[in-house]
């Protein structure tokens, strides 16, 4: 895995660090031996798994954040923007210094690693349970605290938001650009826990440290706060905001587990809990009899009107709306109805189309009408051969092309048209004479009429030409490679120029716009490329191997050798941009209603592949925010073909075998459905009387209670 080997550094570093710290910072009377960390593990051992439990969950919640936003979108970030501006610009410019930038990118990891190893040991390994009690149960809430911004609040790095601000740490080298790219997704900005776990232990010492034992810890640990404040922010990370959250967010875990640690550690105190287990499983009515005083209290503390009862109904009330929220923002594709098992797929506008395959392995096209619910079947009569035997070519496959109201399936020789305006039916199939290259789909002017284009020995023919074959002479060239077509315009390539884009207008006038596709990047991606396939970069070579585009952008697929990468192209201006990331397989773009969308193998590794990284997933990019969003990250399914649509993506999805094929619609217009709605009105609704409620046994409560004075 690429970024193994210096995390693995950083982490080592961190821990003997922490280990040859320890007889600097150990309380009066204390020492240091190898039996020690036994004894640790053995007095402490739910307290460090508490601790270390955040890892665990942090990867899903990682997760689920990234699939939030490529569903919601939700960026807070030009908020804190107009809060404060380009206060950290100023920081990073002023005191920009490769040295400094080198020495802080290794502190913002390994130093909040050792801050981390050394706050959860110390307390447990020195036997200070008045402290592990408390300091490690406030280092577990400001995690917890921080879960609702990081899902709910998205904020992104600086250096992904200022145009001049530069992402210092995640590019210092390759490897570590590409570590930072999979742990992190950059948009959990507020609050900055880079700051509310260090804040969090020195508030929670000076808090409860009475007797000073771990005063000198307590200022290690003012002194790493001062300069993780400063590299946060000097390495394009983090905003002052950022800061402030998480002092603020240590704060209230400080004093959340100055109020619960007591319960909490008297029910999982480890001295007890071995004793605890023994008796609950020594008799089958011990079990009995704890579960049915539990529901007896739980229905008496439910019985007795309080602020306590009411404020906790509010806040499960609260929880539960919001969960259902959450799964629905991220539960926003879902399987195309009516396809059992498809072969292949193609979308535009409101329609989708898949071919779909029996028992018996016979094709039929299913007809989806996304906007109307509403779904159609033409039986084709093909096969997994189709005609190919009889003319001596096997196993070629089988496509589908479409365009705003046709449809054209090709399998081999034979071609089949379906039209949105009849659908259910096909028009006859035709029986061609050669094996075409390519085909390309085109509406006509008046809406009824497909015109349907060919390669034929390197030799774009109009298959609508009253003569069958005949050249499409305003396209001279007889070394076209690719064609495409979209509206009334078709694109091509030639093997003369195979990274140059021809686009022709067939409406009146029939103009020709050329576009030279430029895939180039920084040399220390082409190295890191090298060092992911052990092949080099070849521009000499590099040509375009597909396209697709509308009246505004163009996007090409460009195979380099050892990588493919896509460039978006503005028709108008001319401007060029790479989209998705440069050092990872690309394939298949669609583009469409201001989105592209492309299948990739993000974070692959050809020399020393991870199987996580093997298939295919799904991505696209919103051209007005110039961001690129993934729809599924580690996963076990294969995404492929993803189709462009008015307000939706749709895409082939293989499980390997534990499932039939699934053709996944994804939406990209409504976030929540209408029963999320229905769901928050009804919490706003009874929001009403319980916080009115509350508010009363507050107020009551506050008059029963005799003042001070009195």
């Amino acid at each position: 895995m690429a970024g193994t080997a210096v995390y693995i550094t950083w982490v080592t570093a961190s821990l003997l660090g922490g280990i040859l710290l320890m007889p600097i910072f150990r309380p009066a009377g204390k020492r240091v031996t190898l039996a020690g960390f036994v004894d640790m593990f053995r007095r402490y051992w739910l307290h460090i798994a508490l601790v270390f439990s955040i890892y665990l969950w942090k990867d899903l919640l990682d997760g689920l954040d990234r699939i939030l936003m490529a569903n919601t979108h939700l960026d807070m970030t030009p908020f804190i923007y107009a809060i404060e501006g380009d206060l950290v610009l100023w920081v990073q410019q002023t005191f920009l210094n490769d040295m400094l930038t080198f020495v802080l990118t290794h502190y913002y990891v390994a130093g909040y690693m050792l801050l981390t190893y050394t706050a959860s040991l110390y307390f447990t390994y020195f036997d200070d349970r008045w402290m592990a009690d408390r300091v490690l149960l406030s280092m577990f809430f400001v995690y917890a605290l921080a879960v609702p911004f990081y899902l709910f609040f998205n904020v992104r790095v600086t250096g992904d938001h200022i145009p001049e601000m530069q992402a210092l740490a995640y590019h210092l080298t390759p490897e570590i650009q590409t570590w930072f790219t999979r742990i992190d997704p950059f948009t959990n900005g507020m609050p900055s826990l880079h700051i509310g776990v260090p804040f969090t232990v020195w508030l929670g010492l000076h808090r409860w440290d009475h007797d000073e034992r771990w005063k000198k810890y307590r200022y290690f640990v003012g002194a790493y706060i001062i300069v993780t404040a400063f590299s946060i922010v000097y390495l394009g990370i983090h905003w002052f905001v950022d800061i402030v959250g998480g002092i603020v967010v240590s704060f209230l875990a400080v004093n959340l587990a100055d109020k619960c640690h007591a319960w909490l550690w008297y029910r999982f105190d480890e001295r007890t809990f071995n004793a605890r287990l023994a008796w609950l499983l020594a008799d089958f009515n011990n079990p009995k009899r704890v579960l049915l005083g539990g529901m007896s209290r739980l229905v008496n503390w439910i019985k007795t009107p309080s602020t306590t009862q009411t404020g906790t109904a509010v806040m499960l009330l609260l929880a539960t709306t919001g969960g259902v929220l959450l799964y629905d923002a991220t539960h926003q594709d879902f399987p195309a109805e009516g396809v059992t098992y498809p072969e292949s797929a193609a979308g535009a506008d409101g329609w989708l189309v898949a071919l779909d395959t029996d028992e018996n392995g016979n094709l039929s096209a299913v007809i989806i009408d996304i906007e109307n619910d509403r779904t159609y079947h033409d039986s084709l009569y093909l096969n997994e051969d189709g005609n190919q035997s009889q003319w001596g070519v096997m196993n070629a496959s089988t496509e589908v092309l479409i365009s705003e109201n046709h449809a054209i399936v090709w399998q081999g020789y034979r071609i089949i048209t379906l039209k949105f305006s009849n659908p259910g039916t096909h028009a006859d199939g035709r029986t061609t004479g050669p094996l075409y290259t390519d085909l390309a789909l085109l509406d006509d002017a008046d809406e009824e009429n497909a015109k349907l284009f060919a390669i034929d020995d390197g030799v774009i023919i109009n298959l609508q030409s009253t003569e069958y074959n005949e050249v499409f002479t305003p396209i001279s060239d007889d070394d076209v490679i690719l064609i495409d077509g979209e509206g009334n315009s078709l694109a091509w390539v030639t093997e003369s120029s195979p990274l140059t884009a021809n686009i022709l207008s067939l409406d009146g006038v029939q103009n020709t716009l050329s576009v030279e596709v430029n895939a180039t990047v920084d040399s220390a991606k082409d190295e890191q490329v090298l060092a992911f396939t052990g092949t080099m970069v070849d521009y000499v070579n590099a040509s375009i191997t597909a396209i697709s585009f509308d009246n505004d952008y163009l996007v090409a697929e460009v195979n380099l050798s050892a990588v493919t990468r896509l460039v978006l192209v503005n028709l108008d201006t001319g401007e060029q941009r790479i989209i998705g990331d440069p050092l990872f397989p690309v394939a298949n773009p669609s583009i469409g209603h201001g989105v592209v969308a492309w299948q990739h193998k993000w974070g692959l590794n050809s020399i020393d592949p991870n199987n996580a990284e093997l298939d295919w997933d799904v991505k696209y990019h919103i051209i007005s925010e110039n961001r690129s969003y993934q729809l599924h990250t580690e996963d076990e399914f294969n995404q492929t073909a993803p189709q462009v649509m008015e307000g939706h993506i749709a895409w082939l999805q293989d499980s390997g075998g534990e499932e039939p094929p699934k053709v996944i619609i994804y939406s990209l217009e409504e976030t929540f459905e209408p029963y999320s709605s229905r769901t928050m009105q009804i919490a706003i609704i009874a929001l009403i009387p319980l916080l009115t409620l509350w508010m009363i046994q507050r107020q009551r409560g506050n008059t029963e209670s005799p003042d001070e004075e009195e």
